[in-house]
């Protein structure tokens, strides 16, 4: 969900302001993906670089999560989705985590759609964490690294949206991207739209995957 500090800066607004805007666009356009039967969305809410940005910031990132993250995630649950968490989620305060955890303990329907939230999360830590957790437990092969990685309990990754410009994965989900249809827009996360992505969904559906087969 890339553009939020970039959309404050042409208003002539705090990087905070673009940030808070982006938290009120998450439900509307998560909701429009649920909608069209999508399984499972991730977002990339909170990176493990975010963490070297200027530490006003990085709080204020804090804060907003410590303050949005419940009202934010109430309405998807209230639709029946269950909220999942990536990450190393250990670098936050406390009270942050509890809140985490009370969300994930409010909906266990193992069917229902999932929203997972990708906190103080990065791909290259993932697959070194999901390694050594194979290692600790036999043979290191691809099929015990996927059992240890976050998403193990996820559908397979299909598309990929990248809101802002930049075309880049930066760290996102590297191991389960190895097949997944890419998605760029210049568009800035908090003008980002339901339609929009409706549009892409509707690409998805014509693209020609053949996972490295004729």
């Amino acid at each position: 969900m890339d553009g939020n500090g970039r959309w404050a800066s042409r208003r002539l607004l705090p990087r905070t302001a673009g940030h808070r805007e982006g938290v009120k666009n998450i439900t509307p356009v998560v909701s429009a993906a649920l909608n069209s039967g999508v399984r499972a969305v991730t977002l990339y809410a909170f990176s493990s670089e975010n963490k070297n940005r200027p530490k006003d910031e990085v709080d204020s990132l804090v804060d907003l999560i410590r303050k949005r993250l419940k009202p934010m995630t109430r309405e998807l649950l209230e639709r029946g989705a269950r909220v999942a968490f990536s990450g190393d989620t250990e670098y936050f305060p406390d009270d942050v985590r509890a809140i985490m955890h009370d969300i994930e303990q409010e909906r266990t329907d193992a069917n229902a759609q999932v929203v997972n939230i990708a906190l103080n999360y990065g791909g290259r830590s993932e697959i070194a964490r999901a390694a050594k957790l194979a290692s600790e437990h036999g043979e290191i092969n691809e099929e015990t690294i996927e059992k240890n990685l976050y998403t193990a309990q996820l559908p397979e990754l299909d598309m990929i949206v990248r809101t802002g410009g930049e075309m880049r994965l930066s760290n996102f989900m590297l191991y389960q991207a190895a097949y997944s249809e890419l998605f760029f827009t210049d568009t800035l996360w908090p003008d980002f739209s339901e339609d929009e992505l409706i549009g892409m969904i509707a690409e998805f559906g014509k693209r020609v995957r053949r996972f490295g087969k004729l």
